[in-house]
């Protein structure tokens, strides 16, 4: 059920890549192998833990760091506006919102 939750991919259970606009961020489980395993393992530590806490379904706790990354995005970055420039990764898009970007592109 928990994976079932990550292939459909509505939040929080969604991938958000912060340097992609609205209108490419990934509907479900689609992810982008260039996005960087970080980006694409969040749904699966997302979910309600299976065995150890805070591992979701994986069977270990990788080393990661989710809060917001070192530095500004520069101006032309997509999100910008929304962020003020921090370089935030916790963002959840629903899937309503990703569909109707993409009817209206």
């Amino acid at each position: 059920k928990n994976l079932e939750l990550i292939l459909e991919g509505e939040k929080p259970y969604d991938i958000f890549v912060r340097w992609k606009p609205i209108e490419k961020q990934p509907i479900g489980w689609n992810p982008d192998l260039n996005d960087g395993v970080r980006l694409n393992i969040r749904p699966f530590m997302s979910v309600p833990d299976v065995g150890k806490k805070g591992t979701g379904v994986l069977r270990d706790k990788p080393n990661i760091k989710w809060g917001k990354d070192r530095g500004k995005d520069v101006e032309s970055a997509p999100w910008y506006p929304l962020f003020k420039g921090d370089r935030i990764n916790e963002h959840h898009l629903s899937l309503e919102e990703k569909i109707s970007v993409r009817k209206q592109v």
